[in-house]
């Protein structure tokens, strides 16, 4: 286990800092914490030869819970905030492939499943004594499916919002949601 993955898992708020902008405070009050300097050799050596080096982090991050989840919002919302710069300018740019690449991406899945539901239920009838193997078979595909059908609902969800942007709308968030069925 990597240092920063201990540092996880010891304190989940530090270690969420790590690879963030905020990952240069966070390393430094790590290494104030553990009394060493802020390198992370230092740090990998302390967390290794340090028993004590665990308590040490989850004790930072009780100390100092305000300050890393300010640290921790900030950086999230430095990395949407680029997310939402890069979105726009597909949005806007001329190059119809730029602007089209999220549709295209949710046609070829659209495709794809079709496909393989057809093959599926193909092999399964002309070949009914595979019908286990086949069923294996799709099981082992989940993983993939789930990335790509999460990947065409954000951006189906995304595309929905800019659309009622651009209509001058403004989308119903996800408190809305819940005002609106407990009120």
């Amino acid at each position: 286990m990597n240092w920063k993955d201990a540092v996880s898992k010891g304190a989940p708020l530090v270690g969420s800092l790590l690879g963030t902008p905020a990952a240069g405070a966070a390393i430094g009050m790590i290494a104030s914490a553990l009394g060493t300097d802020a390198d992370p050799e230092a740090i990998a050596r302390a967390m290794r030869e340090d028993p004590e080096a665990a308590h040490k982090l989850r004790q930072l991050e009780l100390d100092h819970k305000e300050t890393l989840t300010r640290l921790h919002l900030e950086a999230e919302t430095a990395r949407l905030t680029e997310i939402n710069k890069t979105m726009r300018t597909e949005a806007a740019s001329q190059d119809a492939y730029v602007r089209r690449w999220r549709p295209t991406f949710g046609y070829l899945t659209a495709v794809a499943w079709a496909i393989q539901c057809i093959a599926i239920a193909l092999s399964i009838v002309w070949k009914p004594e595979h019908a286990g193997l086949v069923a294996q078979s799709i099981t082992a595909l989940t993983p993939m499916w789930g990335v790509a059908l999460a990947m065409l609902g954000v951006n189906v969800s995304c595309r929905s919002k800019d659309k009622q942007v651009a209509a001058g709308q403004r989308p119903a968030s996800f408190m809305d949601a819940i005002v609106k069925r407990v009120g």
